[in-house]
């Protein structure tokens, strides 16, 4: 009897333990599903944070990025509005400066023809006045000459006022008397019937030609 009931004991103890062996390994296989599952997750969040992160960094390089290349935009816009600035206010200096050179040279042109007017003016005034001096001395050399030469500057020919000659230096004391030749008879009544014509008077010269003569001489000055 009591072998029989150290073997039900034995039994029972082995069936115990197999149970509690049993049980330990579903305990240690429940925990290592558990410990994958687990593993899975913290897997899996590590994996979304890892892409949020990502998605996030690249959102956070596309806004840099953007906001880098405005800023160059901007830059390029400045430097862009700064050179056309600088290339407009050049060329109003340029072209104010054209301009003062411009009325400078006009200045300079119109001083230039003003010295030049005067010193023709003061040439033909000494010119006159050298004329009229030796013109002056020459009919008080020969005054019954009406001749005019004009000075030695000025390229003109002697002006010879209508039938005016130097005075003669030689006088025939004695008269000159044509030769007498009887005409004929037809030429005779002719002559008696024509009426003596009154020989002309040679007309005096006026006053007006010394004035021609003195504003030729002007214009030939200028």
């Amino acid at each position: 009897m009591w072998l029989v009931n150290k073997a039900k004991e034995d039994r029972l103890k082995l069936e115990k333990k197999a149970e509690e062996e049993r049980l330990l390994k579903e305990k240690t296989k429940q925990q290592e599903r558990e410990r994958e599952q687990k593993k899975v997750v913290i897997e899996e969040r590590i994996q979304d944070w890892l892409k949020t992160k990502r998605e996030q960094e690249k959102r956070e390089q596309f806004v840099k990025q953007s906001k880098e290349e405005e800023e160059i935009q901007r830059q390029l816009q400045k430097r862009r509005e700064t050179e056309q600035k600088a290339q407009q206010k050049y060329k109003d200096w340029l072209q104010k400066k054209n301009q003062e050179k411009i009325e400078k040279e006009k200045k300079e042109d119109a001083a230039l023809k003003e010295a030049q007017e005067k010193e023709r003016r003061k040439v033909a005034e000494e010119k006159f006045k050298d004329w009229l001096t030796k013109a002056n001395d020459k009919s008080r050399a020969s005054p019954k000459s009406h001749c005019y030469p004009t000075s030695k500057d000025i390229s003109l020919t002697f002006f010879f006022i209508s039938k005016s000659y130097p005075s003669p230096s030689f006088y025939n004391p004695i008269p000159w008397k044509p030769t007498h030749v009887p005409p004929p008879e037809a030429t005779l009544n002719n002559a008696s019937n024509m009426k003596p014509q009154k020989q002309k008077k040679s007309q005096p010269i006026p006053s007006t030609a010394v004035s021609s003569f003195c504003f030729s001489i002007s214009l030939c000055c200028q």
